[in-house]
């Protein structure tokens, strides 16, 4: 590759991570960077940038390619203090250790996601939406982030896992504090209000499983509790996979539910289809989160030399996999920027892949499916009654607050 076209991916790439542009819409950005160097080593910061869909599910799904501890890695424009926040305290999680580690970890919490015990939550989860739903119907209006994307998935998560329900509402501020800690932008103040709202977590969960350990309940948390008692998970393992459970099982489900119903706003015919035949609504799931994925990025850490579409990959380096890139690559995707709720084949990295796919897949996709179906059959129209606010995140794709019009049957 010339000088000059190393130089305009590495121009792409700082405005997709440190511009309000690249904030605002990347998708852009990521098919210009495509089509200049889908696979890409950074002069920024020494990053390897993969944005094509094979080689993202390459590096995904190859046993050569791993996760560590340092999982926060230098970007262009990151201060010093912003990434000794981040980085502090580090606990073992199954987000960041490999087999046989990462093995033994998965296997202590998959049982809650299998399709089993999915298919024994799928009414509650279904009675928590109509509850929900009744609410947005007496309302008339609502800002659909506060009524349903946020309150629906953490009840769902919070009585799975053991959360009391007085808590769960003080999460969502929290939430909001700490996904800024992803913007391209944060001020002093802002960094030290990300510290805080992470001491707080930490203490909150900590008090939280001491309290369940001197009261056992029916509950995720007892369970793990016991794993630990037992010797299957340490302190720190415990901690992590509770809190894993709780934000992983209400994080991407909210962003869902927020994206999807901006991208039906933006596409009329395509909401006119999905309520004309409301059996898409598994289809459209799909749809959303290929189109305008609720987690933008991943990282991974190169275990051994290997070689990518043509590049030498080293033991250590760092590659960025774009899964939102990937996920609108025209190589996999016909038309891909066309928002598609009926689109066939769709095989998306949304929930990334290989040994570190989404474990909550199952339920977000559940209560994405549910939600778009109860709309369907409970409103005759559901529009935009304002200006949605976007999220500070460049990792996580969102919205804070979303105005929405209900019209009943």
């Amino acid at each position: 590759m010339t000088g000059t076209l190393l130089e305009h991916a590495d121009d792409l790439i700082h405005r997709i991570m440190a511009t309000r542009e690249g904030h605002t819409d990347p998708y852009a950005l990521y098919r210009r960077l495509q089509a200049v160097a889908p696979v890409h080593r950074s002069d920024l910061d020494g990053n390897w940038y993969v944005s094509g869909f094979d080689a993202a599910r390459q590096i995904l799904g190859d046993p050569r390619v791993g996760k560590n501890n340092q999982f926060i890695v230098a970007r262009h424009g990151v201060d010093p203090e912003r990434l000794r926040i981040a980085q502090r305290r580090p606990r073992r999680s199954m987000l960041t250790v490999n087999p046989p580690e990462h093995t033994r970890l998965r296997g202590a919490a998959k049982g809650a996601f299998i399709p089993p015990a999915m298919a024994a939550v799928q009414p509650r989860v279904a009675a928590i939406i109509d509850e929900r739903l009744d609410r947005l119907a007496a309302l008339g209006e609502a800002d659909v982030m506060a009524e349903l994307a946020f309150p629906m998935p953490v009840t769902v998560v919070g009585e799975m896992v053991g959360v009391p329900e007085e808590d769960r509402a003080w999460f969502r501020p929290l939430m909001r504090t700490l996904v800024s800690s992803d913007s391209f932008k944060r001020s002093p103040e802002e960094l030290e209000a990300v510290k805080r709202a992470s001491d707080e977590l930490e203490a909150y969960f900590e008090d939280l499983i001491a309290r369940r350990r001197k009261e056992p309940r029916d509950d995720l948390l007892t369970y793990f509790i016991g794993q630990a008692d037992d010797g299957v998970l340490d302190e720190d393992e415990l901690f992590s996979t509770v809190t894993l459970l709780f934000f992983a099982g209400f994080l991407t489900t909210t962003n869902l539910i927020g994206n999807g119903l901006v991208a039906l706003f933006d596409h009329p015919d395509e909401q006119a289809r999905l309520w004309e035949h409301p059996e898409l609504a598994a289809s459209a799931v799909e749809e959303i989160v290929r189109f305008d994925s609720p987690i933008q990025f991943v990282h991974r850490n190169v275990m051994e030399d290997f070689e990518l579409e043509g590049h030498s990959l080293s033991a250590g380096d760092v590659v960025m996999v774009l899964l939102a890139a990937a996920n609108r690559d025209p190589a996999r995707f016909a038309d891909p920027d066309r928002f598609d709720i009926g689109r066939p084949d769709n095989l998306h990295l949304a929930f990334a892949w290989g040994l570190h796919f989404c474990l909550g897949a199952r339920l977000a996709r559940m209560e994405g499916q549910l939600v778009l179906a109860g709309l369907v059959q409970r409103f005759a129209k559901v529009e935009p009654a304002g200006e949605p606010v976007r999220n500070p995140g460049l990792v996580i794709r969102g919205f804070d607050s979303l105005p929405v019009r209900f019209t009943p049957r």
